[in-house]
């Protein structure tokens, strides 16, 4: 029990700093500011729990919330792919992520995010468990965010989604609330 404590604690830090705050709310949403260090160490955050690509990260979001719930929302796929994060998008238009485009520190996670993760792995083997963990919840986390986040062609709000998904659990509230995507960036 004790292992899955601290794992999860673990994952409630690592994921807060690296997707909720990090590419969602800093990258995508552009809703606070911070130095480049801190930069790194969101982006780092992200990383380690599976979050992959920022860039790509970026900018399906932004797809998402421009095409919310339309047949040109990426995440308008099947429950099965929805739910267990197995759908992909083949091409994100540059006018998503143009001002990433020019963020070294995100090019650089872009691209050697592969070799970054697993070198979050060589770092974590004295606590294996604990990044195992992070990986398992965060996989979950937020494939269940992107389904159980929106109801009949809506977003909903769901609070038990924020043990999993911590800070993510008022999706309806996020759509309403977060312009950045659509009116900084004229993704319309």
């Amino acid at each position: 029990m004790i292992i899955f404590l601290q794992g999860y604690i673990s994952y409630l830090i690592i994921v807060s700093l690296g997707i909720s705050f990090g590419y969602h709310r800093y990258f995508s949403h552009n809703q606070f500011k911070t130095s480049k260090i801190g930069e790194i160490i969101l982006l780092s955050c992200g990383i380690i729990c599976g979050g992959r690509s920022p860039l790509s990260w970026v900018g399906v979001h932004r797809m998402h919330h421009a095409f919310s719930d339309t047949d040109k929302d990426p995440q308008n796929v099947g429950t099965i792919s929805l739910l267990f994060s197995l759908w992909r998008v083949k091409r994100i238009p540059k006018k998503f992520v143009s001002d990433l485009l020019k963020n070294p520190r995100v090019m650089f996670f872009h691209k050697y995010r592969f070799y970054l993760w697993l070198g979050s792995f060589l770092l974590f083997i004295p606590i294996i468990h604990i990044w195992i963990i992070i990986q398992i919840l965060s996989y979950l986390g937020f494939g269940m965010i992107n389904y159980f986040g929106h109801r009949n062609g809506k977003p909903t709000n769901c609070w038990w989604l924020n043990f999993i998904a911590p800070f993510e659990g008022n999706h309806k509230s996020h759509h309403q609330n977060a312009t950045s995507c659509t009116d900084i960036f004229s993704f319309r």
